[in-house]
């Protein structure tokens, strides 16, 4: 599941929760069913920025030896060119 659809189901269980019972227990029961799924939502978003922040470390890597590789091959050219 996205972390988007979880967000919503999140939200869909807050309100279920603050509608579906009445009593202090049933309110603190309901406290801690919302508060757990929270901790879901956060560990799948977190996860997920990690994986983007590995993608993009993995992206720059790539261009930065390309660019490494240019740079090389534009030196030889240059030093071809000069003897």
């Amino acid at each position: 599941m996205s972390p988007f659809k979880t967000l919503l189901a999140t939200a869909a269980l807050m309100s279920l929760a603050a509608c579906s019972s009445n009593t202090v227990q049933g309110v603190k029961q309901d406290a801690h069913v919302v508060k757990d799924k929270a901790v879901e939502v956060k560990d799948v978003v977190v996860d997920k920025a990690i994986e983007i922040k590995d993608k993009a470390v993995e992206g720059g890597k790539a261009a930065g030896q390309a660019v490494g590789s240019g740079l090389e091959k534009a030196g030889e050219a240059v030093k071809g060119a000069t003897n």
